[in-house]
């Protein structure tokens, strides 16, 4: 038998370049003479029964198998180093990563061709790149003068142009777009975008639609619990007339020094509350004072305060402006 010596393959296949990978393999094993361990040609089929040629077969047939697993990546050849057979090996590739409809290869090569720069590389360098992908394109996209195909061909370039110009988040949708048998046309493309977009918006904004936010909005109240506030950074829920609550700009978590500086004029304000004692001017009859307040209406108690008449008390104007300003240091 005529030697044969194993050659190695330039190209490594790691899946999604299976076309330039092919291509290659075969004109390697074509110009050894190996080819016929791939695809026999009619009636040079191994005929059984004859040992001595069977050997020789099984013996090129492992050096083709050898060559061919020189040429894959390692996860590839791990998957399918089980094919026993050159033959088998070669269809399994092909069934797999072989659709020459690929439109996601398509896509990945257009956008490979827009993006390609020479930078700092030697121009002979660039132009084996650039002259790479153009074969590689060609081989899902052979030369014809079918009219129906061109047509077909500039709309699908339409469609990879406006997918390769979205934004990052529709990278889900243009997957799915690829993974499709038949690409679909422009106008429908732009639907299924549009559609997209809007369960974005939908899902993905952080406040509710301006036409929404009233109908969601804490509701406001009038009655002696106050009104609700609440901090838009910790979600807190609070009462203005109970010293609960706060904003976004008082929020501990954001400025954790507003808390040591909180309690410290909270001891201050129980220091100051327990030395308070009115004088009998302070008080005023009923009726000639004003700012006169009920008990019930502030929410607060004052042993140091005299009760008249049914629960109200009085006081100076001078007391009053001192007390609401410990309300309000106390809410903040």
């Amino acid at each position: 038998m005529e030697e044969t010596k194993p050659t190695a393959i330039r190209v490594t296949l790691r899946g999604e370049n299976y076309l330039l990978w092919s291509r290659s393999t075969k004109s390697n094993l074509y110009g050894r003479g190996l080819w016929n361990q791939v695809e026999p040609a009619k009636g040079k089929e191994l005929q059984e029964g004859n040992e001595e040629a069977r050997e020789k077969w099984l013996q090129k047939d492992q050096m083709v198998l050898s060559i061919i697993h020189s040429s894959l990546s390692d996860s590839i050849f791990e998957s399918y180093s089980y094919c026993e057979t050159a033959q088998e090996l070669w269809e399994t590739l092909k069934k797999v990563y072989g659709d020459i409809t690929n439109h996601s290869r398509v896509f990945e090569v257009k956008k490979g061709l827009s993006n390609l720069t020479q930078e700092d590389q030697d121009f002979t360098k660039h132009f084996g790149k650039y002259r790479s992908l153009l074969a590689e394109l060609d081989m899902p996209r052979p030369s014809t003068k079918d009219l129906k195909i061109i047509e077909e061909r500039r709309e699908q370039d339409r469609v990879f142009g406006l997918l390769q110009s979205l934004h990052p988040k529709f990278n889900d949708l243009i997957k799915h777009i690829l993974r499709e048998e038949k690409l679909p046309s422009l106008e429908n493309v732009c639907s299924q975008i549009q559609k997209e977009q809007g369960s974005l918006d939908l899902f993905n904004k952080g406040e509710l639609p301006t036409a929404n936010k009233e109908f969601y909005k804490p509701p406001f109240s009038s009655n002696k619990k106050g009104t609700t506030k609440q901090c838009e950074h910790c979600k807190k829920l609070g009462r203005f007339n109970q010293g609960k609550g706060h904003t976004k700009e008082e929020c501990f978590i954001l400025h954790p020094h507003f808390k040591a500086n909180y309690r410290a004029r909270q001891q201050e304000n129980k220091a100051n509350a327990s030395t308070y004692v009115p004088t009998a001017q302070q008080k005023e009859p009923l009726g000639q004072n004003p700012y006169a307040v009920s008990n019930a209406q502030t929410g607060h108690s004052n042993q140091a305060l005299t009760s008249e008449n049914n629960g109200m008390i009085t006081m100076s104007r001078g007391d009053l402006e001192a007390m609401i300003k410990t309300m309000q240091i106390c809410r903040s």
